[in-house]
């Protein structure tokens, strides 16, 4: 009985072993696939012969986790992370079948915010919060030199617009129509990490969606003060009108 015993776990054993498969990609600094001895980042791709479901993990030479990843019949799913060393972002998350699901962080090492999107089950985007270093300074637009912009300009904005905004049906339904103002808070990095509705007695159907609409863009020019980008404000308008 007990020879039995081993010799059923020395073949789950070895089946375990046979059924997956690893294979190891070497990368330099610049994401350019070397040989081992010149390498700084190492990539395992651990996949299931069985299943052919794989997981894919890259390091730094000195054992820092940069990725991890997995993925279920060529789709991302499950627990995903991320550090950007270049700009210092750590990010957290899940995918379920190749889309965003749930909540999602991102924190900023280096200048100490923290960014937090909810998506829901079909990858939608459906709340943002950040949370900003206490000590973070804020310009106003008349104190820029150049004003933050969208990243294709004003015509890229419209046409985001014309793809995006969706007029509410209970807004039409009550023949609310109007403008809604909006303030944006957008760093040095480009990113949105605020946005407020600044005018008052505004319906709440249209200013959700104006709300809404303005956080999909993930990256706009920043504000520029003395040759540098700054952390600064933006303020834009979302007329609604019914034809």
């Amino acid at each position: 009985m007990f020879r039995a015993t081993l010799s059923l776990l020395s073949l789950l054993l070895c089946f375990s072993a046979f059924s997956q498969e690893v294979d190891t990609v070497y990368y330099n600094q610049k994401d350019k696939v070397v040989d081992k001895n010149d390498a700084s980042i190492f990539r395992y791709n651990v996949t299931s012969t069985i299943e052919k479901n794989s997981s894919i993990h890259r390091y730094l030479k000195d054992g820092t986790l940069l990725e991890r990843l997995n993925l279920v019949k060529k789709k991302k799913e499950g627990d995903y992370y991320s550090l950007d060393l270049t700009d210092s972002i750590q990010t957290t998350g899940m995918y379920k079948k190749n889309v965003k699901v749930d909540k999602w962080t991102s924190e900023d090492l280096r200048n100490g915010h923290t960014f937090i999107d909810i998506y829901d089950m079909e990858g939608i985007l459906i709340s943002k919060e950040s949370i900003l270093s206490p000590d973070i300074r804020i310009y106003e637009m008349d104190d820029l030199d150049t004003h933050p912009s969208y990243k294709t300009g004003e015509d890229g904005w419209n046409k985001h617009l014309m793809q995006n905004l969706k007029y509410p049906v209970e807004a039409r339904r009550s023949g609310a129509q109007g403008e809604i103002k909006l303030r944006l808070t957008i760093l040095s990095s480009g990113k949105v990490a605020k946005v407020e509705v600044q005018n008052s007695g505004f319906n709440m159907y249209l200013a959700r969606e104006a709300l809404r609409v303005a956080q999909i863009p993930e990256d706009w020019n920043p504000g520029i003060k003395e040759d540098k980008a700054v952390n600064s404000y933006m303020d834009l308008k979302i007329v609604f009108k019914l034809g």
